[in-house]
């Protein structure tokens, strides 16, 4: 093969979307995953707890006192109540009061909102904080639990990411807050007791970016579903790596699917060339796999 795809017909670049079927029911993973909820404000009693994600909750928080310490990344502020103040325009809106039990500091966060506003709400996010009460009901929910992680995107329990393996089975230790991106860090051992971490997110929270637990997680062995698959090739996959003579689906087990592909053929085979977003590249001549550059 001497050229990409210079053949007789040829297709444009197109973007790639994995035809995921007709979705008729709720798996168990994705039931579990929408119990993973933070607590709604009206729920919230003193000494609800949170934990702090980024000295920047000085942006949102004021001291009730000119000694106030403003809390630092890992600190713990504790809910004591609410206020009624009157803001700039004159309304009337509801102020959270907090304690910091690491320093005694009083602090307060204005919410903009009316009391009656408020209580109807849902959802009330504190800006750089995560809700202690969600962590610790994943916690009870995911302790002790046998899982086959779906990623390889692992991390080390300080939080530096590592190369992971997909489609292992792993024992779930603990869980213990995030960071500002996802609220859950998921501690787990694999099966060469290598102790390890994913980050996921919950089902509520518009500050987190959506990585919930159906995506990391299944309650099966996901080897089960492809017995066509030969070992050697799921050996391939399970460490995200590619090699000749695979198919599409094989492939795609192993790195994901492709961002874009560009189709074309000559008078005696179909190709096709995978493109994703990190420069890596397949190129498949009818259905296998012939070159790649990973």
């Amino acid at each position: 093969m001497q050229s990409c795809f210079t053949g007789v017909e040829s297709t444009p670049k197109i973007d790639y979307k994995e035809d995921k079927g007709q979705k008729n029911s709720t798996s168990a993973e994705e039931e579990m995953a929408a119990t993973f909820k933070v607590e709604p404000f009206s729920r919230w009693e003193n000494g609800k707890a949170f934990y702090v994600t980024s000295p920047r909750i000085s942006l949102a928080l004021t001291g009730i006192s000119p000694q106030t310490v403003m809390p630092a990344s890992g600190d713990t502020i504790v809910y004591t109540g609410r206020r009624t103040v009157t803001d700039l325009t004159g309304d009337e809106i509801v102020e959270l009061q907090f304690t910091m039990p690491r320093t005694g500091s009083e602090l307060a966060y204005r919410t903009n909102s009316t009391v009656s506003t408020l209580t109807g709400r849902n959802l009330l996010e504190v800006p750089f904080t995560i809700d202690l009460a969600l962590v610790d009901n994943v916690r009870q929910t995911l302790k002790g639990k046998e899982l086959f992680v779906k990623t390889n995107l692992w991390f080390t329990p300080a939080g530096n990411s590592v190369n992971g393996r997909k489609f292992v089975k792993v024992a779930v230790t603990d869980v213990i807050p995030g960071n500002e991106v996802y609220p859950l860090k998921v501690i787990f051992t694999d099966d060469k007791d290598v102790s390890r971490a994913l980050y996921m997110s919950a089902a509520t929270g518009s500050r987190w970016t959506p990585r919930e637990f159906q995506s990391l997680f299944s309650f099966t062995n996901p080897r089960q579903n492809y017995p066509q698959i030969t070992d050697a090739i799921w050996h391939n996959i399970i460490n995200s790596k590619v090699a000749k003579g695979m198919t599409k689906l094989e492939a795609t087990l192993a790195i994901g699917s492709p961002s874009s592909i560009d189709r074309g053929h000559d008078h005696s085979s179909a190709y096709e060339r995978w493109g994703y977003s990190d420069g890596i590249y397949l190129i498949f001549e009818d259905g296998l796999l012939t070159r790649h550059n990973q």
